[in-house]
């Protein structure tokens, strides 16, 4: 292990950056861990907004405030 990092030392800084890159590249894969594999949405850019956009829709939008009346109601009143 000791003469790896004696060799490294001996290089140049930028040969030094092209040799800790291509050590960087080796451990990398396209894969997880768990084997699972990332695919790219090709959806257009409307459709990947309305994958986040459920939280405020309409529906959503009046469910919370159904909550939040429900919740207000059963708050203890001061005065009472």
């Amino acid at each position: 292990m000791e003469p790896l990092f004696t060799l490294l030392k001996s290089l140049e800084p930028s040969s030094q950056v092209a040799v800790g890159f291509l050590a960087c590249m080796i451990g990398c894969s396209e894969t997880l861990e768990t084997g699972y594999k990332p695919r790219a949405l090709k959806d257009s850019p409307i459709m990947r907004r309305s994958y986040y956009a459920s939280p405020f829709s309409p529906d959503a939008r009046a469910s919370s405030m159904e909550r939040e009346q429900e919740l207000e109601a059963r708050r203890p009143k001061p005065g009472y």
